[in-house]
C-alpha cells in the first residue's frame, strides 16, 4: 500500500532480527504499551496503540518532535483506569513509525497522520455525533490545532502541554544552517552530528548496540493489558538515534518545515471557536483551553506563550497551569497533569 519512498522504522529493521530477550531490554520495547498495531499507509507504516473501555469517552494523544508517544504512557493509563478510551501513535520518523522521504515533514503531513490513526481503529472516532479530546505536547500542539481547525466538529476538548507554534525563539541549534539547508552540508554525517548535539545524546557506540541477525526471525510476547512500567526518556532519545535509521532525517526536516514558529493562524482558528466567535456546530464552541507549562522550560516559555495566546483568546476561556521542570516536564508530572485534566473536563461537562 505504501506509495512513498521511506526509511523503515526499527519495527522492520531491528525487531525481527533480535531475540525476544534483547527486545525486552530496549529503552522502547516493541510491546511497550497495550493495544499495539502497525498501520500500513501511503507514507509507510506507523505505530498506533489503543486501549481502554470500548464505550469510554475517547482521548487522542499527539507527542512532540523528539520523544515518541510513550511520553504519554502514564497519563493514558490513568485515564483508562478512569473509564476513558485512549489512542497514541508515533509521529513519522519517531518510535516505530517509518520516515517518508518524498514529502515535507510539515503540519499537513503530521495532521493527516491523525486521520490515518483514527481510521485504523475498530471503533468509530468521528462522525454520527462522535467527538474526542486531544492531549498534545510540544510540536503536537500546533499539529493538533491544525487538525481541530480543519475538523472542529470532531474535537470536544484540547489540552496542550508546553505547546509550540508561537515560539518567539527557536531552541538552541534549531537555526543551524545544516538543518535548514542540508544540501550544503559536507556530508550526512555532519547533519547527524548536529542532530545528536541538539538531542543531547551520546555518539552511537557499536559495542553497546544490539546487532541484528538477519537469519533470525523472532516471535515477541503480546502487548501488556496495561502500563505497568516506567520509561527513561533520555534513554529513549538515545534509542531513536541509535536504531531508527530515518530519525535524523525526520527530525531535521521537521525543524526545517514544522509548525514551530509563526503559526498564529493555527492557534487563531481554534481560539476563535473556543471563544464562541465561529463554528457553533463544534463541541469546542464557547469552551475553554487548558495549557500546561514547565516553570523552567526555556524552549516553550510559559509567560511568553501565555501572553501570545491571550492576544487570540479571552482570559475567561483559558486555564494555565505551571508544573516543576523544563521542557521535559510532562512525564515526571504525569499524575498531577492527569488529575488536573480530569477536573477540567468535569467542570466543562457541567457548563
Amino acid at each position: 500500500m505504501a506509495l512513498t519512498n521511506k526509511i523503515q522504522s526499527p519495527q522492520a529493521t531491528l525487531i525481527p532480527f533480535i531475540t525476544a530477550e534483547e527486545a525486552a531490554t530496549l529503552a522502547y520495547p516493541p510491546n511497550a504499551l497495550p493495544g499495539a498495531r502497525n498501520v500500513e499507509t501511503f507514507y509507510g507504516a506507523m505505530r498506533v496503540y489503543e486501549w481502554g473501555p470500548v464505550d469510554g469517552e475517547k482521548v487522542l494523544f499527539v507527542h512532540g518532535d523528539a520523544t515518541p508517544c510513550v511520553v504519554f504512557s502514564k497519563i493514558a493509563q490513568i485515564l483508562v483506569d478512569s473509564g476513558y478510551r485512549v489512542m497514541l501513535f508515533d509521529l513519522w520518523g519517531r518510535g516505530y513509525s517509518d520516515t517518508p522521504l518524498d514529502c515535507r515533514h510539515d503540519v499537513r503531513l503530521f495532521a493527516s497522520q491523525i486521520l490515518l490513526a483514527l481510521t485504523s481503529s475498530p471503533l468509530s472516532w468521528t462522525g454520527n455525533g462522535n467527538s474526542f479530546s486531544i492531549i498534545a505536547f510540544s510540536l503536537g500542539g500546533p499539529i493538533s490545532l491544525a487538525f481541530a481547525g480543519a475538523f472542529p466538529e470532531a474535537v470536544r476538548s484540547v489540552v496542550l502541554l508546553g505547546p509550540a507554534g508561537l515560539l518567539r525563539k527557536l531552541p538552541e541549534g534549531y537555526e543551524d544552517q545544516l538543518l535548514h539547508h542540508p544540501e550544503l552540508a559536507p556530508s550526512q554525517d555532519s547533519i547527524r552530528e548536529k542532530v545528536r548535539q541538539i538531542l543531547g545524546v551520546a555518539p552511537s557506540d557499536p559495542a553497546l548496540k544490539i546487532q541484528p541477525d538477519q537469519k533470525r526471525v523472532t516471535t515477541l510476547e503480546r502487548s501488556p493489558s496495561r502500563v505497568e512500567k516506567s520509561f527513561d526518556m533520555g534513554a529513549i532519545f538515545q534509542w531513536q538515534f541509535d536504531y531508527h535509521q530515518g530519525h535524523v532525517h525526520s527530525f531535521q526536516d521537521t525543524v526545517r518545515f514544522g509548525p514551530l514558529q509563526g503559526r498564529e493562524d493555527l492557534w487563531g482558528r481554534v481560539c476563535d471557536i473556543i471563544a464562541g466567535r465561529t463554528r457553533p456546530d463544534s463541541p469546542l464552541h464557547e469552551s475553554k483551553l487548558l495549557v500546561f507549562f514547565g516553570r523552567d522550560d526555556d524552549v516553550v516559555v510559559g509567560e511568553e506563550t501565555t501572553e501570545d495566546i491571550l492576544k487570540l483568546l479571552p482570559s475567561s476561556h483559558l486555564q494555565v497551569e505551571y508544573l516543576p521542570g523544563g521542557h521535559g516536564f510532562p512525564y515526571p508530572n504525569s499524575e498531577k497533569i492527569t488529575q488536573t485534566i480530569l477536573s477540567f473536563w468535569a467542570r466543562l461537562s457541567e457548563t
